[in-house]
């Protein structure tokens, strides 16, 4: 496992290698098998629930109409095409003249250049995965399918190709998902030939990959690396790769992508989800994806002999059906962002969020994994990383995340500090006793970016170092430092740009514990090093802020999961009897938090500007420790 196809040592390799070898030894003594309950049945029913919750909003033409705006939006339409087409092959025949007159007027849109919202590039990938399914079943239908499909010219039809955009910056995850789907119209002997992807798929998209197999969407140059567009990239070139995709980058793909999924399956929280830096974190589609992949490599881990990995592959897959089925609401449709706010809110939406697009797009994803996943169900689940074993990782490129864990614990900390859009600290705490959204599972922002919500203000809120300069003003390292640029949330910005470093200055684990330490340097207001510490046993964070300026007082901010959009939190500061000792307790979803000072002197305090902050999991409700000196020290309890 050291090595893979390339021959290159893959980062992480020794935290996977002490992961497997405690897997296999468990195994070979007959522990560690997980009875989840996530069978084939149980997925298909989350699906068919998804699929038939939108088929009353179909109209006569096929397409899907989104029902809070009455128009076709984005590719709902292909989306709902594929995924009924393989409940169709499932067994839901009833669904087959839905299904088909889906896809009929999913092809015309793209060759009639009439794609809703001017996404044309995402349409491939459904239309052929649903063409594959209902042509033998149709074929009539299918004769008109095909002589329709032949018509579509790529660098003419698409809107990210280098014939359109003639940058090769904008070569982003759009390009590579339409190539996805139009190698299966190739293979399908639709279309002349797929030598032209191999350009693409060298020049812009391999390039993209880091060391852990992660891919960088954004520009070439200052890719902004959202995890959501790693996964959902990673899962269209999975799907050409299972759709038999040999060409001459096969090889060095199939490399990439093996070590992509060993990442997402080191990084997946206890509760199934993917890290949530980034634009279109938190919605449903990105586990979605990541299920897939997971899928496929279990089948792959097996095939090969590594039921260890496996196992836990499958358990990875199966995480993700159940953090999507979570949000799934009686009707069938979902929740796209994980709040609990009505969908025509749009709270934690991005701009280019859309209810139905977003739900069966979900659906297409999951679809796509059903199909793939004929295997799976002779796989025994086993714990995923976060489930067992204690590691500190950081990620390569341009993720700037370090992800620690221990049995059933993880915590991320952001380590951007000129991003607005990624603010820096402990932005997520998830442990698999606890409700997800308590720790709480995201972080303000400094700048919106993409992103909407309903109500709350805008404010970098997040489990962050604080100070007192000696002008009585309070700061943060959650503020960042302000770059010469002005944000660009399409274009990205430079890591470097404004000054600033942040480097591991020690890691260590021992059984049952993390421990790491994280030197910040930079222009900050009044103070030039920061040295934070987070030491995490199952149950507890300790967390020590030290820092080196100009400092009248040393402070901490505690972010607080405040309201979800249906049930609001019970929120305690705590006076110890007969102790000069505060703390703050946290009661939510039936299940508690508790933060407790361990600096001598510490105080509570509750600033205005900290009420009522966004967040893509609803509100969040700000407190600031504040102490005398440059040290200051808190606990994070998690009571299982």
């Amino acid at each position: 496992m050291n090595k893979l196809h390339t021959g290159s040592v893959y980062p992480w390799h020794t935290e996977l290698e002490k992961f497997i070898e405690r897997l296999d030894e468990q195994l070979e003594i007959g522990l560690n098998r997980v009875e989840d309950g996530w069978t084939h049945q149980r997925k298909l029913a989350v699906l068919e629930k998804l699929v038939r919750a939108y088929t009353p909003h179909q109209d006569e033409n096929g397409a899907i109409i989104d029902p809070h705006s009455d128009s076709e939006r984005y590719y709902s339409t292909p989306s709902y095409a594929l995924a009924a087409a393989v409940l169709v092959k499932e067994g839901r025949h009833d669904l087959l003249e839905s299904a088909a007159a889906a896809l009929t007027h999913s092809i015309a849109c793209v060759v009639e250049e009439k794609a809703p919202d001017h996404h044309p590039d995402f349409f491939p990938i459904m239309m052929m995965g649903a063409y594959r399914l209902l042509k033998n079943l149709l074929p009539e239908q299918a004769t008109a399918w095909k002589q329709q499909l032949s018509q579509i010219q790529p660098e003419d039809t698409y809107i990210f190709t280098m014939s359109k955009m003639k940058n090769p910056n904008r070569m982003i995850n759009w390009n590579a998902i339409m190539i996805s789907g139009e190698f299966m119209r190739a293979a399908e002997g639709i279309a002349a030939d797929s030598e032209w992807m191999e350009t693409y798929i060298r020049s812009y998209h391999l390039p993209r990959f880091t060391g852990l197999g992660l891919y960088q969407d954004g520009p070439l140059d200052r890719p902004n690396s959202p995890f959501a567009y790693d996964i959902v990239t990673r899962f269209h070139l999975g799907v050409m790769l299972e759709a038999g995709y040999d060409g001459g980058c096969a090889a060095e793909l199939r490399d990439h992508l093996h070590r992509g999924a060993l990442s997402s399956l080191l990084t997946l929280s206890p509760h199934g989800e993917i890290p949530p830096r980034g634009r279109s974190a938190q919605h449903q589609w990105n586990e979605a994806a990541a299920a897939l992949v997971f899928t496929t490599h279990a089948q792959q881990a097996f095939a090969a002999g590594e039921h260890g990995l496996a196992g836990a592959f499958r358990r990875a897959a199966d995480l993700c059906w159940q953090a999507i089925g979570r949000w799934q609401t009686d009707e069938g449709k979902l929740h796209i962002v994980r709040n609990h706010y009505s969908s025509e809110t749009r709270h934690g939406f991005e701009v280019y969020s859309n209810h139905t697009c977003y739900s069966l797009w979900t659906a297409a994803a999951l679809a796509y994994t059903l199909l793939h996943g004929a295997d799976l169900e002779r796989i025994s689940p086993c714990s995923i990383p976060a489930e067992m074993g204690n590691r500190v990782l950081e990620t390569d490129g341009w993720f700037q995340t370090v992800i620690a864990t221990v049995d059933g614990q993880q915590m991320l900390v952001q380590t951007s500090v000129n991003d607005p859009y990624n603010i820096p600290g402990i932005v997520r705490i998830q442990r698999s006793t606890l409700p997800p959204l308590i720790g709480p599972s995201s972080a303000g922002h400094a700048d919106r970016g993409f992103t909407g919500f309903a109500e709350g203000d805008i404010f970098p809120l997040s489990y962050t170092p604080a100070w007192q300069t000696e002008d009585g003003k309070w700061h943060s390292l959650s503020e960042g430092i302000p770059g010469t640029l002005g944000f660009d949330r399409d274009g990205g910005i430079d890591p470097l740009d404004g000054g600033g470093s942040v480097q591991m200055e020690q890691s260590t684990t021992s059984d049952g514990e993390t421990d790491f330490t994280l030197l910040w340097k930079g222009p900050f207001p009044g103070v030039w090093e920061i040295r934070t510490q987070y030491r995490q046993v199952p149950g507890k964070i300790e967390v020590t802020y030290e820092l080196q300026g100009n400092i009248q007082s040393v402070g901490a901010l505690i972010p607080l999961m405040a309201y979800d959009g249906r049930e609001r939190s019970v929120i305690h500061h705590v006076m110890s009897a007969g102790e000069e000792k505060e703390s703050i307790r946290v009661e939510y979803a039936g299940a508690s938090l508790e933060v407790i000072p361990a600096t001598k002197g510490t105080n509570v305090v509750w600033p205005e500007e900290l009420a009522s902050v966004a967040c893509r999991n609803g509100l969040l409700k700000g407190a600031r420790l504040e102490c005398e000196g440059s040290c200051i020290s808190f606990i994070i309890h998690l009571p299982a």
